[in-house]
Formats: structure tokens, sequence, C-alpha cells
């Protein structure tokens, strides 16, 4: 669109140019004289109102342009490609012109730096094709393709501009006209690297936080009364990982009031309450602020920082303040997409697979042993005896209580691998990979003892529980494994006319 007066300008400069080319054609050396400064002191005086002009309107300056230095760094050391990721208008690629490289090297290339992006790390990889260097600071990311006999000295060059590369990436950008907000939300998209997972999103948050205030970071979804720990930023302890917080730890106090909460070097207070699973902690990691991220009105979880508090008029604190605002729906999104595919595998009583994951799960391994013989394993039915009985005696609420606290103890029996299953109302699955006959009756048992000596209480009282089991196991004695849940089942029917709190497996099939 052209603006009012546009003609302005081209019509001075030539009536300009034709009185000095008039004074020169006619005057003296003084006359000449006179023009050629007067041009020079128009210029300069021009010069000055454009910046002044761009400075009083950014909006109306021109973006820099990275593609022009990033085919600088690539032709300056001889490298295949070059990327970067992390600019506001999408990442960008530098190739020699007139050649076709393989699509493989480019997703690889893109691939190691926008790792090197979100941990901030430089990242080395030898390939076949050549070797990737690359080189973060969060959210940017450049990195190169060099040749696959890059020497030591050659890979620390290139890194070394790669790095002045992102200082420069990153003082443009901070200066640039956009809002804080929206630079806030497009690197909090950059860092999730386009996944929608709850992990992937907190995890992007925490490490943009730690960029952000420069101290570790913690993001803690809510549930019920307390919260879990979803993701640490690099500089954070590792071990408050998947820690469930306590109900009177400080962030669960921050979660349920939807204030933020501060606990002081010094203080009694450790902002993430007591951690029995994590004995050792350092003081100076207990101080530390609780940042609730609310979407709407609804608290979906907290972001925590490491330390003292930062100052309230810093640029530090707008900062965590548009992150906080902007973390809190993406949060809460990916929450519940993480929550529906969980109630699509897990029984919502007792938080064990369903049905359908437990029949899944033995499919995949009746089509593995289609192709190979597979190891052998072992079937499980555990069955709550009487249990009619509890819920006509004690109600419905105390049934629901009993299988909960059977499907704690049937976890607690198991090893990691094992899968326990809710199949019925009563009845549970336990599928015991690689474990022949042997192991399933002693895992059995180890079931039923410990349901049997494990105190159960209602109401103040306890109450005594019992479970029945039948094993079953392939390739002996079950050969063939469309028969292994009858199999299984059988042997629990005989544990429960055998009179209950007992185990019985399978007899031979042909």
């Amino acid at each position: 669109m052209r603006r009012s007066g546009a003609w302005l300008g081209p019509a001075l400069c030539v009536l300009g140019c034709t009185a000095v080319f008039g004074a020169v054609w006619r005057g003296t050396d003084g006359a000449l004289l006179a023009a050629a400064g007067g041009f020079v002191a128009a210029s300069g005086f021009t010069f000055l109102l454009f910046i002044w002009w761009t400075r009083a309107h950014p909006a109306l300056a021109r973006p820099l342009d990275f593609s022009h230095a990033l085919d600088l760094v690539r032709r300056a050391h001889g490298a295949r490609l070059a990327w970067i990721v992390g600019l506001r208008n999408g990442p960008l690629e530098s190739a020699p012109p007139d050649e076709d490289m393989a699509i493989a090297w480019r997703r690889r290339g893109a691939s190691v730096v926008e790792l090197a992006s979100v941990d901030g790390r430089e990242h080395i990889v030898r390939d076949p094709e050549g070797t990737y260097a690359a080189i973060g600071d969060f959210p940017y990311g450049a990195g190169v393709l060099l040749g696959g006999g890059a020497a030591d000295d050659q890979l620390t060059l290139a890194l070394e501009d790669l790095r002045r590369l992102l200082a420069g990436m990153r003082a443009a950008e901070s200066r640039a006209p956009d809002s804080q907000g929206h630079i806030v939300a497009q690197q909090l998209a950059i860092g999730a690297a386009g996944a929608q997972t709850l992990e992937g999103i907190a995890r992007a948050g925490a490490e943009l936080a730690q960029q952000s205030a420069q101290r570790a970071a913690v993001i803690v979804a809510r549930e019920d009364d307390a919260g879990t720990v979803i993701a640490v930023s690099h500089a954070a302890d590792k071990r408050l990982s998947g820690l469930r917080l306590l109900p009177d730890a400080p962030v669960s106090r921050a979660m349920a009031t939807g204030l933020p909460v501060v606990t002081q070097p010094g203080g009694g207070d450790d902002v993430l309450g007591a951690l029995p699973g994590v004995p050792d902690r350092r003081r100076r990691d207990r101080a530390g602020a609780a940042y609730p991220l609310v979407d709407g009105r609804v608290v979906v979880g907290a972001l925590v920082l490491a330390g003292p508090a930062i100052e309230p008029d810093s640029p530090a604190a707008e900062r965590i303040r548009r992150l906080v605002a902007e973390l809190g729906p993406r949060l809460a999104a990916a929450k519940a997409v993480h929550d529906a595919k969980r109630r699509a595998v897990l029984d919502s009583l007792t938080g064990l697979a369903n049905r359908a994951e437990f029949d899944r799960v033995l499919d995949a391994y009746r089509r593995d042993a289609a192709a190979q013989p597979p190891p052998p394993a072992s079937l499980v039915y555990v069955d709550l005896d009487l249990f009619k009985r509890l819920n006509d005696t004690l109600g419905h609420a105390a049934g629901d209580a009993a299988l909960r606290h059977v499907a704690r103890v049937l976890e607690s029996a198991v090893r990691d691998g094992d899968l326990v299953a809710r199949i019925g109302g009563e009845e549970f699955a336990v599928w015991l990979p690689g474990a022949p006959l042997a192991q399933g009756l002693e895992v059995a048992e180890r079931i039923r003892a410990s349901v049997h000596r494990t105190a159960w209480r209602w109401d103040g009282s306890a109450h005594a529980l019992t479970t029945s089991c039948g094993v079953a196991s392939y390739p002996a004695p079950i050969r063939d494994l469309l028969n292994l849940a009858a199999a299984a089942d059988a042997a629990l029917y005989r544990a429960k006319q055998g009179g209950r709190n007992r185990v019985e497996k399978a007899v031979l099939t042909r």
C-alpha cells in the first residue's frame, strides 16, 4: 500500500541532484565545495532521522535474516549442510546450490540440532556420511554436517562459530518488536518439538524456566490433594522425577490455594516437602518458589524454582510470569489427553491394567509365538474369596477399598515387566513373561500369602482377606496358547472348590 506523500522523497532527490549538477556546471570551486558540503550534511541528517524513526517505530524495522550468516558458517568450514532451529520464523537450512542432499541426512542433522537446543550441550555424531556437530542454547540450536574425517580442532572451530551465531540470534530476537508473551509461547512450542504429550510439554517448560530464571526448575502435576513431579530441568536433582509429593508440602499448598508460595534459605520448610525417597537433599536445594499453573480457574500443577525468590521487577520475573500463564493451559490440554489414554488401558478403580490391555498383551505374545518359539510364560488367575459376602456386610465402598488393597499387594508381589490386570469384578490376572511353571507357582503362593497376612482395615477394624489362585504355563504343561486362559481359569475353579485360600496348577493338555 502506498503512503500519502510517498512521491515527495524521490522528487526532492531529483531536484537536489539537478541543482548540484547546475552548480557544478556553472559555479566556481567555492560553489562546488558548498554544494558537496550541503549534500553530505543532508545525507547525514537523513541517516540520523532514519535511525530515530526505526527506533521509535520498531514494528516497521526489517527483521534480521540469519540465512546468510548460516550460509557463511557452512562455507567457512566446508560443511555439507547447516541448520538453525528456534527462530520465530521457523528453522533454516543451508546447502550448496545445485546439489541434491539425501533426505536422511537432512532429517538426521535437524534432529541432532533440536536435541542440542533442548539440553544445551554440544553434540558430535560421527556417521558414515560425515560428522554432525551441534550446539544449543535453549530454545535455539545450530549445527553443521562436516566431512567424515573432521579433526578435533576443526570441530572446535566450527562449534565456536556456531556458538557465536546462537548468541547473535538470542540478542537479535530479544530486541524484536514481538511481545514477550508471544516469544515465550513460541519458545515453549519449539522446546516441546511439536510433541503434545504431558511429559514433552512439561520438560520443555522446565528447561525454559531454568533458562529464564538461571536456576533449577521442576514441573508438578496436581493429583487430588497433592501432586507428582513430571519433569525436571537438567540442573535439577534427577531423583525428584516421578516422586509423589505429600499434601502438606508448600508446593501442594500453592496448588490448593492458587497462590505462589516461597520458602526462604535456611528456613525449616522444603518447597517440595518431605521426600522419603530423597533423604539427603542439601539444605540450599530446599529454598524455592512454587507458582501455581492455572487453566481458567482450575489449578493443574505448579512450576517450582529452586533458590532465593526472584526480584519481582526483574526481567526474569516478567518472563516467568509469561511462562506460567502460557504453560497452564498447555499442561491442562496435554494432561486431558494423557488421562484419556490412561483410561483406555487402566482400570479406573484399582489403577491396574484393564481387560482390554490384558488381552492386547496376550495377543502380542501369541503373534510372536507364531513367528518363532517364544520364551516360557505363566498366567496366574487370582480371585478374592467371599467378595459378595464382604459387599453385603460392609457395603460397596468397603468392597471397592478391598479391591484397591489387593491390587497394591499384587503389584508388590511381581517383577518389573510383569503385568497385573483386573479382568472382572473381583478377579485379577497376572501375566509373567519368561516364567516357567515353577516360577508361576512361586509368584502365586507369594500373592496368596501376602494377601492373607497383610492387614486390611475398614472403619477402624481389621478384616481378613484371602485369595484363590490358578496357574497355567506355556509350553509346559499347556502346549497350545489358545488354551492358556481356560486352563488358568479351570485351575482357579479347583482352588475355589478345594476350600479357597489356596493355589492350584493347570493339568497337562494335548
